[in-house]
Order: C-alpha cells, then sequence, then structure tokens
C-alpha cells in the first residue's frame, strides 16, 4: 500500500523541466508588462508635469501681458511682453517644438496666451506611443487700480529734456501722499522722507544725490503721463475777485483790508507779512510774491462752492524765465493749493514750515531745510499699478 502511494506522487525529471519553464515565460510576460505599464505611468506622469508648467507660464504671461492694454501700442507691447515672460518661464517661441501665442483683445481688455509643446517621452516610444502635444491657455483682464493718494507735488511738463521739473533740493523734507512728475523728479536729500508713491513719466527720470538713500515705500516707478489734477484758468478765478480786478501790481503789507479777500491783480502780487494769522487768496496774471516768518495763511471764504475753495495762491503767467510764484518762508503753516499750470513754483522754506494742500505747477523747486507738506483730500493722485486678474 504504501509503495503504491509513494510510486503515485513520484515526477520523472522531464515533467518538472516543463513546469519550470512554463513558469519562467509567465515571469518574463508578467514584468514585460508591468514594465511597459511603468513606462508608461513615468511618461504620463512627465506629459502632466509638463502641462502644469505650461499651465504656470500661460498664466504667468497673460497677466504679465495685460498690464499693457492702455499702453499707446497696446497689441504690439502685450504680445512682446507675453512672449517674453513664457520665455522667461521656459517656453521660448523660438524652438521648433514651442509655439507661444498671445492674442490681446484691446476692446474687452483681455489677452490670451496659449502654449503648446511636443511632449518629452522616455518609454512611449519604445512601444509605438507617440508623445502627445502638451499646452495650456490662460486670459488675463485688465482692471484699472483705483486714483493713488492725494497730491502732493505736482510737476505738469512733459518735456524729458527739460532737466529737473520736480526738483527737491532741500533737505529735512517730510512729503505725505502722491509725489509725481510728467517728466524728471530729482531728490537731493539727505533725509528727505515720502510717504506715498513717487511717480515719474521719462526713462531714467528719477534721481537722488549721493546721500538721499531714503526706503521708499512703495519704490519710485515709472508710470504713464497723468492729468494735472488742478488746471484752473485765469477767467475760473475772475468772478470771485473781490472788488473787482487791480490792474498792474500790488504789494500787501498790511493785512487788516484784506482779511477773508480773493485779492486779484493783472501784474504782479506781492505779500510781505510777519507772524499773521489771515484767510485770505491771491491770484495774479504777473508773478506772486510771498515773504514772511511764522505766518498761518488760509484760502478765502469766498471761494466756497468755486470748486477750487482751497486754493491760496494762483498764478496763470506762462514767463519761462522766472517762476509765476516764488514762496520764501520761515516756520508758520500755509494751508490750500499753490497753482502755477503755465509756469514753476519756487518754494524756499525753513524751520518746520508746514503746507498742508499740494504745489501743482508746470515745474517745481523745493529749497531750504525742514519743509513739511501734507496732502489735502480732494486732489487724486496717480493710480498704482492696474490689478489684472485671471479669467476663470
Amino acid at each position: 500500500m504504501l509503495a503504491r502511494l509513494a510510486g503515485r506522487t513520484r515526477r520523472s525529471p522531464g515533467s518538472a523541466c516543463r513546469q519550470r519553464g512554463q513558469v519562467l515565460i509567465l515571469f518574463v510576460m508578467g514584468a514585460t508588462v508591468i514594465f511597459v505599464i511603468g513606462a508608461i505611468v513615468v511618461d504620463i506622469g512627465l506629459w502632466v508635469s509638463e502641462r502644469r508648467n505650461a499651465q504656470a507660464a500661460a498664466d504667468l504671461a497673460s497677466l504679465a501681458a495685460a498690464t499693457q492694454l492702455h499702453n499707446a501700442n497696446a497689441t504690439g507691447d502685450a504680445q512682446a511682453k507675453g512672449i517674453d515672460f513664457a520665455k522667461r518661464n521656459g517656453f521660448d517661441n523660438a524652438d521648433s517644438n514651442i509655439i507661444v501665442e498671445v492674442n490681446p483683445d484691446t476692446t474687452n481688455e483681455t489677452v490670451e496666451v496659449t502654449i503648446d509643446e511636443q511632449g518629452v517621452s522616455l518609454f512611449a516610444g519604445i512601444f509605438g506611443i507617440t508623445s502627445p502635444r502638451v499646452g495650456a491657455s490662460a486670459v488675463a483682464a485688465y482692471g484699472a487700480s483705483p486714483p493713488g493718494p492725494d497730491v502732493a507735488l505736482f510737476a505738469s511738463s512733459s518735456d524729458c529734456n527739460a532737466g529737473r521739473t520736480l526738483d527737491i533740493e532741500a533737505n529735512h523734507v517730510t512729503v505725505t501722499g502722491s509725489t509725481h512728475s510728467n517728466a524728471n523728479i530729482h531728490i537731493e536729500g539727505p533725509q528727505d522722507s515720502f510717504i506715498g508713491p513717487v511717480t515719474y513719466v521719462c526713462p531714467n527720470g528719477f534721481t537722488e544725490g549721493s546721500q538721499q538713500n531714503f526706503p521708499y515705500q512703495p519704490p519710485p516707478r515709472m508710470v504713464g503721463n497723468q492729468t494735472p489734477p488742478l488746471d484752473l484758468k485765469w477767467t475760473d478765478i475772475v468772478p470771485y475777485c473781490d472788488g473787482g480786478v487791480t490792474p498792474g501790481n500790488r504789494v500787501i503789507t498790511d493785512l487788516s483790508l484784506w482779511q477773508d479777500k480773493v485779492i486779484c491783480a493783472t501784474g504782479d502780487l506781492t505779500l510781505n507779512v510777519n507772524a499773521t494769522q489771515a484767510r485770505m487768496t491771491l491770484a495774479a496774471q504777473g508773478r506772486v510774491l510771498i515773504f514772511g516768518a511764522g505766518n498761518n495763511l488760509q484760502p478765502a471764504g469766498g471761494l466756497a462752492g468755486s470748486g477750487f475753495d482751497q486754493l491760496l495762491v494762483y498764478s496763470s503767467s506762462a514767463s519761462a524765465g522766472l517762476p509765476a510764484i516764488g514762496i520764501t518762508a520761515i516756520g508758520g503753516e500755509q494751508t490750500g493749493y499753490i497753482h502755477a499750470p503755465n509756469s514753476g513754483v519756487v518754494f524756499n522754506g525753513d524751520q518746520g514750515v508746514q503746507v498742508n494742500g499740494a504745489i501743482v505747477a508746470k515745474t517745481v523747486l523745493l529749497s531750504g531745510n525742514n519743509i513739511i507738506l501734507t496732502a489735502l483730500v480732494g486732489l487724486p493722485g496717480p493710480p498704482g499699478p492696474p490689478q489684472v486678474h485671471l479669467e476663470d
């Protein structure tokens, strides 16, 4: 009985070899299948990663291109900016395997960027699987920023060859509000402080003295030409002149007759007083000159409802040789707008003189020491960078 059982379980040598051969074949087939699947998974992972990179590049390129939609050459500038940013992020349109398309829509203020690339394959080609084209697209829209902080200093001249159209030669100046020039700005310093944006239009239009070194926040930046926030004509002022317009020049050394008056002259108008508190507005077709120490000057109440009720000093002079407005102030406080739309303003201050308002002129020169200039609400400054965003 035991012998018969033993005989049944005994296998011949040939049978054992055949079984081992079958296992080897199955193993090779299984390993091959696993390898193929693994190779395809690796390539798919590469394609997914490439598409993710393409999407990130398209997003950034479209956002960058959208910032150019309000330029004079909006279409060309947007296309150049989009292609440049795609290249920076690894997708060079000059590569024969990569296609970058930038399509601005200036009517709807959007830019679509499409990136198409031949996918990279490590293993799929071995098995006759063609690498797909990998791509992505993004659409960004332009959104204008709200106006910036109110204007403290504004030079309207747009002549980039005119030198320092907004020239701050004074030291220890504190400016709170927007500082802008439609041409160039120079800040000599030292220790001039700016609480608010500093913007200019001309290329290389911002310079500063070697000892200034102020950590501007935000940094000075180049912007497009800005419309002056205040641009009055002589005819706007005349209806508010108390007692009519004085022909020729006028010199005022006693304010007892001029309290709360809008004083107008066709020639030059000069105010020379000290330690005086007064409400008055000075306006002239010629130059306006103010000299004094410890004065506290505010606009005349008669301008209420005019639309320029904060006007303190105005000159319509267009003289190229001399500034339309010249102010020398030692200490004291001057509140309101100092405005010369056709010429320059020279403000020479000392001993902590305060100006609560704005200087808006064709050119502006600040000189002296310890000047505090704080913007009033009412003259919005240049807007910040455009608020571009991706469309869903």
